[in-house]
């Protein structure tokens, strides 16, 4: 064998056709790598892997043409076929002579990993996953058109015969997910070597997949070997046929048996689809069953969230899911549409059938935004797949509904106005309603949240009755007191307020205009608040949920410890050079006045107050409404994880994921550095080959 694999070697070398290879290779890749890394400054190698990878579809028959077309062409093979060397090991030789080729091309090009890490950073165990799919991938190619080789008369026909072996194999991946035959599409993507490609290529070491490569090399060097045995034909089919079921068998077992324990390791730059230590206690304490409907397309799915599912899956025998084609379940979606929800394309249903409760995710619930502090800028910082995903899971099985009452009748927010920050509480599960306190049918129980949204006008005594015995039950309170709110003509909403620790002051808070940090895109009247540490805000700001926007801020006097039942605390606080600065029609003037009180200002606070009957009452009011209904603060901050916080704490419920830290969203661009260097390096790979190839070839023709 290893005389095979020495005469093949110096085939490829001592002529045209090694570094014809060799060069086209690098040539192409190293274009491709200018357009897709180098000009964009982009860091994303595995994407440019995968599109290397279509250069073996196009250039492994040029590595094959020659093996055995060769020998029939030259009438050499019944000589070969007859020396002391085995049949299997003239074609394992000839095969790997082919593979030692194709793996100096692979080599070569990790050069390109080399210029990213000079520019950026690379993923060094990520990577290595990369290229063992792409060489894998690669030598599944070459056993394919060896033996289209074994089936020529000549190496041109071999070239082309394996060419449209492999372009048949690329139509069918296509076709793939155009059949609507689940049997026929399955069966079609079981067998495709660029879908067992893409796991490796998301840095997921897949046993299946190598197990799939290694069993399509077998089989094509067994056929390749039946088809050059001529004395045994009867026997050489049978035996493939033999072969071919036993593998079969063996990788739709493997495959079965990797999604159901979870086997893939996960070697992705942001572990994307790695369970964090909550994920894996919320599912060993599952104890109602959950189903997921991935509702997506043939062909658009979403391959990490996919990924994802299959590890939930195998963490616990209650979680299962199924894809579901939007357009082709109109029944799905309906069942699932409420006049707040509408599952749609791309949409992921979370099911608790034993609860009767279900959540809708969308793309939107998949990524993180952060600002930044520099430019100003918001975009996008992380994925929250398995946040999202674990958050939806403990709702639908928890088994009480949370209620958000929320006060009418006083000149409050209404509904239209609160279409968002209802809109929020209801997609995390709580359930909310618009109450008048004077109705009689308007019940209350401790274990609802209250929420005043900016009242203008104050709460009569009945009302005021009907509040204070909400409270000493244990009830809790959410208030928004905006700056223009006339509270001191309020006096039973304003004991209210101060029965909690909580004393507004009179004016706006303004960010002095030196202090750009403090305020947003030169508008110092919309604060950047700094979020203190309390245990509403802990998980916030470990998980770098931070990002506030306040426009139009009241503030509140600091809490003081005057009441041994009740505890008081800052939740948001001004920067240290912001003053309070009175509004009125005769001053309109926003500069800062000797006058003005200096901050920093608290502006929110939450509080505890231990009632007389021993219960917990807890309250939290912010100084700005706007925080809490503005879509554009929704959009580009973090009031959305902060509203659904601080209704868990005044519920006392436990937070539900925010210690799910957010992944990396993209690999680091590269420097600014000039790309020049880099590019020369590109020119040089091929280069060296084509000046190696004219030194040996005008060297042995020479000597010839």
């Amino acid at each position: 064998m290893r005389a095979i694999w020495k005469r093949e070697m110096q085939g490829y070398f001592c002529t045209a056709i090694g570094y014809v290879y060799l060069g086209v290779f690098l040539t192409v890749s190293s274009v491709l790598f200018y357009l897709a890394i180098l000009s964009q400054r982009s860091g994303d190698l595995p994407t440019f892997i995968g599109e290397m990878s279509y250069l073996w579809m196009l250039l492994c028959p040029i590595l094959t043409m020659r093996l055995l077309a060769e020998e029939k062409q030259k009438k050499t093979d019944q000589l070969l076929l007859t020396s002391p060397v085995s049949l299997p090991r003239i074609v394992l030789g000839k095969y790997l002579a082919a593979v030692t080729v194709l793996g100096m091309a692979a080599l070569l090009t990790l050069l390109y990993a080399v210029i990213v890490a000079l520019y950026g950073r690379v993923y060094p165990a990520e990577l290595a996953v990369n290229y063992l799919g792409f060489v894998l991938q690669g030598c599944a190619f070459v056993a394919l058109d060896l033996f289209c080789s074994s089936l020529a008369a000549a190496p041109v026909t071999a070239a082309v015969l394996a060419f449209g072996a492999n372009f048949l194999l690329w139509i069918l991946d296509l076709l793939e997910t155009a059949v609507q035959a689940p049997w026929l599409s399955g069966a079609l993507r079981f067998c495709s070597l660029y879908a067992r490609n893409e796991p490796f290529l998301m840095g997921q070491f897949s046993f299946a997949g190598l197990l799939f490569d290694l069993s399509v090399i077998a089989l094509f060097l067994a056929l390749t070997v039946c088809r050059l045995d001529r004395h045994r034909p009867r026997f050489a089919a049978l035996l493939a046929v033999i072969l071919s079921a036993a593998l079969v068998a063996l990788n739709i077992a493997t495959d079965q048996m990797e999604k159901r324990f979870g086997w893939r390791a996960d070697f992705s730059f942001n572990s994307i689809s790695t369970h964090s230590e909550i994920t894996r206690d919320t599912l060993e304490h599952l104890e109602h069953p959950v189903h997921f409907y991935a509702l997506f397309r043939k062909g658009d799915e979403d391959a990490p969230l996919i990924e994802l599912l299959n590890r939930y899956a195998a963490a616990s025998p209650l979680v299962t899911w199924e894809q579901a084609d939007p357009s082709l379940n109109p029944q799905l979606l309906s069942r699932f549409t409420t006049e707040t929800q509408n599952p749609g394309e791309n949409s992921l249903i979370v099911f608790c059938e034993e609860t009767g409760r279900w959540r809708i995710l969308g793309p939107e619930d998949y990524v993180s935004v952060a600002m930044n502090a520099e430019t100003g800028e918001y975009t996008y910082s992380g994925w929250t797949y398995e946040r999202s995903i674990t958050n939806a899971i403990s709702w639908v099985t928890r088994e009480r509904v949370p209620r958000v009452a929320i006060v009418q009748g006083h000149g409050e927010l209404d509904g239209e106005t609160l279409e968002h920050f209802d809109g929020l509480l209801t997609a995390n599960r709580f359930e909310v309603v618009y109450i008048d306190l004077t109705d009689p049918a308007a019940g209350l129980t401790s274990g609802d949240l209250l929420v005043f949204f900016s009242p203008r006008r104050d709460l009569n005594a009945q009302e005021m009755e009907k509040v204070k015995a909400f409270a000493a039950e244990g009830g809790s309170f959410l208030f928004t007191c905006d700056y223009s709110d006339p509270v001191e003509n309020m006096p039973f909403y304003l004991s209210l307020l101060r029965s909690y620790g909580f004393v507004p002051l009179d004016g706006i808070v303004l960010a002095d205009r030196d202090d750009t940090a403090t305020y947003y895109n030169g508008n110092r009247m919309v604060l950047l608040p700094e979020m203190c540490s309390t245990d509403i805000t802990v998980d916030l700001l470990a998980s770098g949920a931070d990002s506030l926007l306040l426009p139009g801020c009241r503030a509140f006097a600091e809490p003081e410890e005057t009441d041994r039942n009740l505890i008081a605390s800052t939740l948001l606080r001004s920067g240290n050079t912001a003053y309070r600065k009175q509004i009125t029609g005769e001053s309109t003037s926003l500069e800062k006045a000797e006058s003005d009180p200096e901050g920093p200002f608290a502006l929110a606070l939450q509080a505890r107050r231990i009632t007389e009957s021993g219960y917990v009452s807890r309250a939290c009011i912010a100084g700005c409404s706007g925080a809490f209904v503005n879509e554009q603060v929704y959009t580009m901050t973090d009031i959305q994880p902060f509203i659904v916080r601080v209704a868990e704490f005044l519920l006392d419920l436990e937070a539900s994921d925010l210690d799910i830290l957010a992944r990396e969203a993209l690999r680091p661009a590269l420097g600014t550095e000039s790309i020049g260097p880099g590019a020369v390096l590109l020119t040089i790979l091929p280069a060296a080959v084509l000046l190696a190839a004219l030194l040996i070839l005008v060297k042995r023709k020479r000597t010839h």
